[in-house]
């Protein structure tokens, strides 16, 4: 199991076409691996997700990465919703496909199963999925077709040489997204000893991940459970700047950036309140 550099990530994200984003919402998303997607200069990604996502999913829908997207939800929570993806959705550039969350999981659940569609029989019958393309049928039975994607970016507080995963409280979806997708990459806080990973719980299998990236502070600025908050103060600043028509101004500074440049440039003071307030 390789523990690999931001940049050999960037190396192996230049030609991927779709792309899972870890976590939920606000929290365990994989920042650091997000500006290193955008420093690797992919474009045109189909991009998914689990069933909400935030400031990972906006940025790069901003940078003009993205052209189609299968997420049900995308806000910075309780600041509102997503500048660029509100945009996005308001304008067309971006075709924003109709799913909730029954369909975006009943897809990853049928490419982890090899099956040809997964039988979600509480879909019912409402706007969201009357005729909607992603909904397959079979006689009485309906369902879904298998979502897979080219690579899946995880985000834990730890992990160690053999790429198991320890997380403080749920995975949420990041199993089915490990499973469904050819390669994964997982950024981890810290890389621990494999001793210490098993005291404290695995809770993704190493065998689900091809390369681990250590990078502190890496949610950032989402949060990492049982780590650090995420910071809202600066997302409440990210969403004044796009807003201000300063994201181009955004994404130099803080993204076509390296990691160790991204984080020196955060007020100390603040990442040790964001630390305080995980305890």
């Amino acid at each position: 199991m390789p523990i690999i550099s931001l940049l050999d990530a960037e190396d192996r994200l230049r030609d991927v076409d779709s792309v899972a984003l870890g976590g939920m919402l606000l929290e365990n998303r994989p920042s650091a691996l997000v500006r290193a997607l955008i420093r690797a200069g992919a474009r045109d990604l189909f991009l998914c997700s689990a069933p909400a996502a935030s400031w990972d999913a906006d940025v790069l829908i901003g940078a003009g990465r993205v052209s189609r997207v299968r997420i049900p939800h995308i806000s910075l929570a309780s600041l509102g919703l997503a500048p660029n993806a509100r945009r996005a959705a308001e304008d067309g550039s971006v075709d924003f496909e109709d799913c909730d969350e029954a369909i975006l999981l009943g897809g990853y659940l049928a490419a982890v199963n090899n099956a040809w569609f997964q039988v979600l029989d509480n879909l019912g019958t409402n706007d969201l999925v009357d005729d909607n393309p992603l909904r397959v049928s079979a006689g009485d039975l309906a369902g879904v077709a298998p979502l897979r994607t080219d690579v899946a970016l995880l985000h834990a507080p730890l992990g160690d040489e053999k790429g198991n995963l320890v997380h403080f409280g749920s995975r949420w979806a990041d199993v089915l997204m490990a499973r469904s997708a050819r390669y994964v990459i997982a950024q981890v806080d810290r890389v621990i000893s494999t001793a210490e990973a098993a005291r404290l719980g695995v809770s993704v299998p190493g065998y689900l991940i091809d390369d681990i990236v250590e990078a502190p502070f890496g949610a950032h600025p989402l949060g990492s459970v049982g780590s650090y908050t995420a910071d809202l103060e600066h997302l409440a600043d990210y969403q004044a700047q796009v807003r201000a028509g300063g994201f181009a101004d955004y994404v130099a500074q803080h993204c076509h950036v390296d990691h160790d440049t991204y984080v020196a440039g955060l007020p100390t003071a603040r990442l040790r309140e964001l630390e305080r307030a995980a305890c």
